[in-house]
């Protein structure tokens, strides 16, 4: 379990831990852990839906402060509230769905968002398959993109049977040349 140091309560289950990275672990929400107990215990597949990408909370602050500078990586950034997409990852939903680095996410499905937190949440809580509208800000325009989430665990079972098919080929291969 994850504790909450100061109250013992938990507040999630580990799920992966760094040994090599101090103090750092990944963890489901203990709210969404009582959520899939029962489908867990049964057996059933979980799905996770995700679009994608990597985000950032935006204050108008933080981007004045990446915009005063000449010389910086990220560009100019509108300076609102928002959640700003640092990383969109290939072959994914947002990248299918037009998102790039930079978009400034300011409402998803009708919900305003202005936290990576916020923005996190609705999306984990979307259905696979059932469309979310995101309204961004790029260019200092106001565009909507239509994203579909796909099954996280779907996806990460099908990219470890390439890297194990990529193995076993490599290694066909090698004892061909032998």
């Amino acid at each position: 379990p994850l504790v909450d140091v100061e109250t013992g309560t938990i507040i999630g289950i580990n799920t992966c831990i760094r040994a090599n990275m101090e103090g750092t672990s990944f963890a489901v929400p203990i709210n969404k852990a009582k959520e899939i107990a029962q489908d867990l215990a049964d057996g059933k597949h979980i799905n996770h839906g995700y679009i994608g990408v990597s985000m950032a909370s935006l204050t108008p602050d933080l981007a004045i402060q990446n915009n005063a500078d000449p010389n910086s990586p990220n560009g100019f950034i509108p300076e609102i509230h928002g959640v700003v997409i640092t990383r969109v990852y290939p072959k994914t939903p947002a990248e299918m769905g037009g998102l790039r680095r930079l978009d400034v996410v300011v409402e998803i499905s009708g919900q305003r968002v202005t936290r990576a937190d916020d923005a996190q949440r609705i999306i984990d809580s979307a259905k696979v398959g059932d469309p979310l509208t995101i309204k961004i800000v790029r260019n200092g325009k106001e565009v909507t993109h239509v994203i579909t989430p796909e099954d996280l665990g779907y996806k990460l079972q099908k990219m470890k049977e390439d890297r194990r098919k990529e193995k076993e080929d490599a290694l066909k291969r090698l004892k061909k040349q032998l």
